[in-house]
C-alpha cells in the first residue's frame, strides 16, 4: 500500500483536530479553552511524529536534518492553514467566546475605577473589531512555532541516531 504525503498526512491530522476540537465545544461543551487542547496537541504531535517516522522508515538511515525538517514542515504548514481556516470559521459563528472575554476586560475596567463608561465602552467595540483577527493570527503562530519545534526536536533526533553519513 502506498504511504500518504507528508502533506496528505498534514491533513489527516488537521481533520482529526477539528473533529476532536468540534467534538470538544459542541458535544462534551467544554469552554474553548479547556484541558482537551492537550487532546489535540497531541494530535498535531502524532502527526508530525507520523510524517517524519514513516519518512525515515521508509528510506533507512541516510536521510539528513534538512530533509527531516522538510518533511515536518509539509505536514504542520497544512496543519495550520486548516487550523487557521477552523478559527476563522469556528468564532465567526460562535460569538460568546468573544463577548465573555469582552464583558471580563469591561468589568476589569469598571473595577480599577480610573475609566470613564465611554472609554470602556470604546474599549469594547474595538476589541471587538480585534478579536477575529487576534484569534486567527493567534493559532498561526502556536501552530508555526509548537510545528517547528516538534519538527526540530524530532527531525534532530532521528538524523543523530539513525543517519550513517
Amino acid at each position: 500500500m502506498k504511504q500518504p504525503t507528508p502533506t496528505k498526512k498534514g491533513l489527516i491530522t488537521g481533520a482529526l483536530m477539528i473533529i476532536a476540537s468540534l467534538f470538544s465545544s459542541e458535544i462534551l461543551k467544554n469552554p474553548v479553552e479547556s484541558y482537551f487542547q492537550f487532546i489535540i496537541y497531541s494530535l498535531f504531535t502524532g502527526g508530525i511524529l507520523w510524517s517524519l517516522i514513516a519518512h525515515c522508515k521508509k528510506n533507512g538511515n541516510t536521510i539528513s536534518f534538512k530533509d527531516y525538517f522538510s518533511i515536518g514542515f509539509k505536514t504542520f504548514i497544512v496543519v495550520t492553514l486548516l487550523m487557521a481556516g477552523f478559527a476563522y470559521i469556528y468564532f465567526s459563528y460562535h460569538t460568546e467566546f468573544r463577548d465573555s472575554k469582552i464583558a471580563e476586560n469591561s468589568l476589569l475596567l469598571v473595577k480599577q475605577g480610573d475609566h470613564l463608561q465611554k472609554e470602556i465602552e470604546e474599549n469594547a467595540n474595538q476589541l471587538k473589531k480585534m478579536f477575529l483577527p487576534l484569534m486567527i493570527s493567534s493559532a498561526v503562530f502556536r501552530y508555526l512555532i509548537l510545528g517547528a519545534m516538534i519538527t526540530a526536536i524530532t527531525g534532530g533526533y532521528l538524523s543523530k541516531n539513525y543517519n550513517t553519513k
